[in-house]
């Protein structure tokens, strides 16, 4: 897959999204060879999707992008067949709550190099119910250890519990790549009314998105690495040929 056709993917996904309209009652899901891409919020009925994709073939790569979240029992869900079935995932563009949640468990984990790098982000905080937008405080003590594990215990545990006990359901921890866009901190945490302009939110110092096991590796993933390498046997069958 070549960076144009990443960017036809993007483009369609978002088509896709503004034609349905308020009314949409699922992520956009795209398969390119062995990868999938998923963009939009999480619905109750994309646990189910995800698994049917599945089944369509080997996947080594699931790439998040611009997702707000959304559902959080799907999210698990979804989570548990990555973890599962070992799949690598990426992000690009913002990925929050449930979206982060899927993304943390990847095998891999890493940002996706491309022009859009300094504005993506991946977002924290402890669950809310969808309709009060009350937080769910008995909720919190297993997406804590969820994350914890996840991070193989990584995740501070005075950073982690500022992102999962807040306030209100729109707080939220954001982690940036390290350097992108010149940024002086890569963790801030934004409160309400701040999401749209990280620059008013708190900075926190003295970790990372990699010191704190969010990021697998500081090193990129280029579009040309989701290309599978391995010969498939319609490959063999063409002596070498690629599709």
């Amino acid at each position: 897959m070549n960076l144009h056709r990443l960017a036809r993917l993007a483009l369609l996904a978002m088509a896709m999204m503004w034609l349905s309209g308020p009314s949409a009652q699922a992520m956009t899901m795209l398969r390119s060879n062995d990868t999938l891409i998923l963009y939009g919020k999480v619905e109750a009925d994309d646990a189910q999707r995800f698994r049917r994709n599945l089944s369509g073939g080997e996947v080594h790569n699931v790439v998040l992008t611009e997702s707000p979240g959304g559902d959080l029992n799907a999210a698990y869900v979804i989570a548990q067949l990555i973890k599962g079935r070992k799949i690598n995932t990426a992000v690009q563009g913002n990925c929050f709550s449930s979206c982060a949640i899927m993304f943390m468990a990847g095998t891999e984990r890493r940002m996706l190099a491309s022009k859009d790098l300094a504005r993506t982000r991946l977002g924290f905080h402890g669950p809310h119910n969808k309709e009060t937008r009350e937080v769910s405080t008995e909720a919190i003590p297993k997406l804590r250890e969820w994350l914890l594990k996840a991070t193989d215990g990584k995740f501070p545990e005075e950073l982690l519990d500022q992102a999962m006990y807040i306030k209100r359901a729109s707080d939220m921890m954001l982690f940036y790549y390290p350097g992108a866009g010149k940024k002086k901190a890569n963790i801030r945490f934004c409160t309400e009314g701040t999401l749209a302009n990280p620059r008013k939110c708190e900075t926190i110092e003295g970790h990372d998105i990699v010191s704190v096991g969010i990021l697998t590796t500081a090193e990129l993933l280029k579009v040309e690495d989701l290309e599978p390498q391995a010969a498939t046997p319609a490959d063999k069958e063409s002596e070498g040929e690629t599709r």
